[in-house]
């Protein structure tokens, strides 16, 4: 895991290193999110969907005009929409949904090409660090029966490393609109095997 974080500052060093300082930019992102835990049920049990959303910035290293790296500080809301449906017994519904906030640090390597004076596209894939900065978990096997806690753990529960990968369309020279895939590699902690799809609007400046 260390050898991980070592090489990710690495890259980033070089690449400022490497990248010209007048096509550098800044950017700003927000946008919303659904997550949805990925494990596997037993027959006739479903998971449904969280509703989340997220706000980050980031700094664009452009090396050309198609090829560049972002790194980007990002803080994250997410529910994971654990609430486990029995169909076979449609009056029961177990939930352990939980909501998340996180700190996340993604290092994007994007590849962009223009169809027009106006718009663009661009493809961009990378690896992320995110830490589990608060939790709480909801539970239910009827609605008469809840509980509802604030989650705590080691940094081994809250601490992730995961790849995300998107797909934008880019309009002028200064919005964007992305959509974005995140899924951790960390199996046995707060966040494991729950996958997040994005949406979100990016302004460079």
């Amino acid at each position: 895991m260390k050898k991980l974080i070592y090489s990710i500052i690495a890259i980033a060093m070089i690449c400022c290193a490497f990248s010209t300082a007048a096509q550098n930019r800044w950017n700003i992102t927000a946008g919303g999110s659904i997550s949805h835990q990925t494990y596997e049920l037993l027959d006739g049990y479903s998971v449904g969907w969280g509703g989340g959303a997220f706000l980050n910035g980031g700094y664009e290293l452009n090396f050309n005009k198609n090829w560049s790296l972002t790194p980007q500080i990002e803080i994250e809301y997410i529910n994971n929409g654990a609430v486990i449906k029995n169909k076979l017994i449609n009056d029961i519904s177990h939930s352990t949904w939980r909501d998340f906030w996180n700190l996340k640090i993604p290092v994007i390597a994007s590849f962009r090409f223009k169809t027009s004076d106006f718009v663009g596209f661009r493809f961009g894939v990378g690896p992320y660090l995110q830490e589990s900065l608060a939790g709480r978990k909801y539970k239910y096997i009827r609605t008469e029966e809840k509980e509802k806690e604030s989650l705590h753990g080691s940094f081994q529960n809250r601490f992730n490393v995961g790849i995300q990968g998107e797909a934008a369309v880019e309009t002028g020279n200064h919005l964007s609109y992305m959509f974005r895939v995140n899924y951790p590699f960390a199996k046995e902690n707060w966040m494991g095997e729950t996958i997040t799809l994005s949406l979100g609007i990016r302004y460079s400046f």
